[in-house]
This record gives C-alpha cells, sequence and structure tokens, in this order.
C-alpha cells in the first residue's frame, strides 16, 4: 500500500481565535489513508486570545506568531515552513468539508499532468430568520480566461502541487484584498496545468468581520485587478493566441462591472475603467475574426458570446455614465454578435444564463443533499 500524501494546509488567523479549533478540526478529518496534513497556523498579529487557543490545539498544529502584515504575509510565511507535496490554505473562519482533500488527490491521481485542482463553494451565513446557503457555480474548464472577469472560487477550493507553488512564488504582499484571484492569474499565466474537481466542497461563513463585508476597499481593489489583468493578457506569453480574445472580452466585462461599482464611490477611478474598458474591446476586435480550432473551439466560442453578451447587457444599466467612446465600442460589440444585441433585456438574461449553466459543472456536490 503506498504511503499516503501530505497536504500542508496554512491557515492564516488574525484575531479569529473562536473560529480556529473548527477550522483545524475541519482539516485533521481530512486524515485517511490517502491523506496526511501538516497544519500550520500563523497567527497574525492577533490581539485576542488566539495563543492561547493555539497552545490548547498543541501536536496538532504548527503554530507562528509574527507581526500584522496582511493576509499575503501570513501565507508567505506558512509557505516558507511548508513540507507538503501539495498546499492548500484555508481562512481561520472557513471550513473543509469532509473528504474534500481526498477528493481533491483522486484527480490528481487520475490526470497527472495537473499542477491544480478547484472545488466547489458553499456560502454560509446567518441571518435572524435562519442560515442562508449559496453554492457557488464551478466553470469546467478555461480558468485562465474566466479568471480575467473576476475572481473564480475562494482561496480554499484551490489544491496545488508544491512545485507549481515553487515555480510562481510567494503572495503579494501590498495587496490587502484580491491577492488571491492575482496569485492564481500568475499560476495560469505561467502555464498551470489545472483540474476539476467536483465531488469537493469548502464552506465559507459570512459574518460581521470578514473583510469582505467592507465592499468599498474591495471594488477598489478589483479595479486594480483589472490593470493587472491588462498588462498580462498583453505582456505574458502564457495565455495562446487563441485564448487571447475571450480573455480580452472577459476582462472588458471585469473593468464595466468596475465602473458601474465606483461610478458613485470614486468617479475619477470609474473613468479610468472606462478607459480599460475600451482598451480590452480594440484589443478583442481584430481577434474575433479569427475562430479557434482544435477541441475547445465551440466552448471558447461560447465562452466570447457568453462576455460579449454580459457586456452589452451590463451596459444599458441605469444610472451608467459612460463616455461617448465607451457607447461606441459597445456598438462594436453589437456588430460582433448582433443576435444578442437585438434582443430584449429580459430575453437576453435569459440566453446568457442558459450559456453560463452550459460552461459549469451540472449537479451538486454528494455532500449536498436536497429536500
Amino acid at each position: 500500500m503506498s504511503s499516503p500524501s501530505l497536504v500542508s494546509v496554512i491557515i492564516p488567523s488574525h484575531n479569529y481565535a473562536a473560529f480556529l479549533p473548527q477550522a483545524v478540526d475541519s482539516v485533521l478529518r481530512q486524515r485517511c489513508p490517502e491523506v496526511e496534513v501538516e497544519v500550520i497556523v500563523v497567527d497574525d498579529g492577533s490581539t485576542d486570545d488566539t495563543p492561547a487557543v493555539a497552545e490548547r490545539l498543541g501536536d496538532s498544529i504548527r503554530y507562528i506568531r509574527q507581526e500584522n502584515s496582511g493576509p499575503s504575509g501570513a501565507r508567505n510565511t506558512g509557505l516558507r515552513i511548508a513540507s507538503g507535496d501539495f498546499v492548500a490554505f484555508l481562512d481561520a473562519d472557513d471550513l473543509f468539508a469532509s473528504g474534500v482533500l481526498r477528493s481533491h488527490l483522486r484527480v490528481f491521481a487520475a490526470q497527472p499532468e495537473l499542477d491544480m485542482t478547484l472545488c466547489r463553494c458553499m456560502d454560509i451565513q446567518q441571518q435572524k430568520d435562519g442560515m442562508q446557503v449559496t453554492l457557488w457555480p464551478l466553470v469546467k474548464s478555461h480558468w485562465h480566461l474566466h479568471a480575467c472577469a473576476a475572481n473564480l472560487a475562494p482561496l480554499h477550493c484551490f489544491l496545488t502541487r508544491m512545485r507549481c507553488i515553487r515555480r510562481v512564488g510567494f503572495f503579494d504582499e501590498n495587496l490587502r484584498h484580491c491577492e488571491d484571484q492575482e496569485y492564481w492569474l500568475r499560476c495560469y499565466a505561467l502555464g498551470a496545468k489545472v483540474g476539476v474537481n467536483p465531488e469537493g466542497l469548502v464552506f465559507y461563513r459570512k459574518h460581521g468581520d470578514n473583510t469582505t463585508q467592507n465592499m468599498g476597499p474591495m471594488y477598489t481593489s478589483d479595479a486594480l485587478m483589472q490593470t493587472r489583468i491588462a498588462d498580462m493578457l498583453a505582456d505574458i506569453p502564457g495565455f495562446a493566441a487563441e485564448d487571447k480574445c475571450a480573455g480580452w472580452l472577459a476582462h472588458a466585462l471585469g473593468c464595466l462591472n468596475s465602473v458601474g461599482l465606483l461610478a458613485t464611490q470614486d468617479a475619477e477611478r470609474s473613468l479610468a475603467m472606462q478607459e480599460y474598458f475600451v482598451r480590452a474591446v480594440l484589443c478583442a476586435a481584430p481577434l474575433y475574426k479569427h475562430h479557434p480550432t482544435g477541441e475547445d473551439a465551440a466552448r471558447l466560442l461560447r465562452i466570447r458570446q457568453y462576455y460579449i453578451g454580459r457586456c452589452l447587457m451590463l451596459g444599458k444599466r441605469e444610472g451608467l455614465r459612460l463616455t461617448p467612446m465607451t457607447e461606441k465600442v459597445l456598438a462594436v460589440l453589437s456588430r460582433m454578435v448582433p443576435t444578442m444585441a437585438e434582443v430584449p433585456a429580459e430575453a437576453l438574461k435569459v440566453r446568457l444564463n442558459s450559456i453560463f449553466v452550459e460552461l459549469c459543472v451540472a449537479g451538486l456536490p454528494p455532500q449536498v443533499s436536497v429536500g
């Protein structure tokens, strides 16, 4: 019988002593004949009783305390001492579902060429009238393209080979938001091969202390991320030429979404994102004339159509103050897919939802029951 694979699970924690034991327990429960875990808890300058809680967890964890440096710095500290063949990240207030690491490793065993796998996530939010749960969609393929529009999944949905981590390097410690999206984009740009794990599930717990509850900085960070995506699409060779058109179109949607989010908060930055939107479409337009080939051709065409349609629908949103150039570029998109431009907004929404369902993994993870 072969020895189990060692997975280093890095858990940064800043004032999350109340959540930490549950997070660690969800990792320790992953142990099985196929999986061994190394739990690394990085206390990022907590001022609560995290040190005492960590001490009670004993030898089940490797505990490091450091001055506060943000989530990227804490994860990098964990990466420097991690010894596993695989790496996973788990925020201290989130949870792994039963068997998720085993299901990831089974995908790697079936597809040994992969560098990373990702699974689905369920949001859990306690409300006055009960618990609200929402299952994130999981696209089947072309993660490097979809990630040019928005983050695909929370950080703890991914399992990554250590050799890929060593090639890509560390998280950008200058980023306090969207640092995970930036990291995965670097992986994709360097050619990381990604597989989907439809059997796995993680839990993202939403509560008043989450950083994502403070949406103002998030909107700004999303916009800044789009500027990095623009540079990446222009300069990094890891994106094949036939993928670039869909990448630029996904990026165009990300920019246009930032225009709307920032319209009332940061008019100057919102205007700058319109300029990035214009650039993205003008970069995509000449590439759109060339139809992709190969086994992925049909799906790439659907991805192109999807992001054009999303841009057209978003461009009609009330309250957007679009520049004349942005309006002209939206007209360019309309000419690319006239069948989408001509349908009413509600019908377009239905069509886009249908395409998105087609691009995503169907069904529910086995941990989710209905009824």
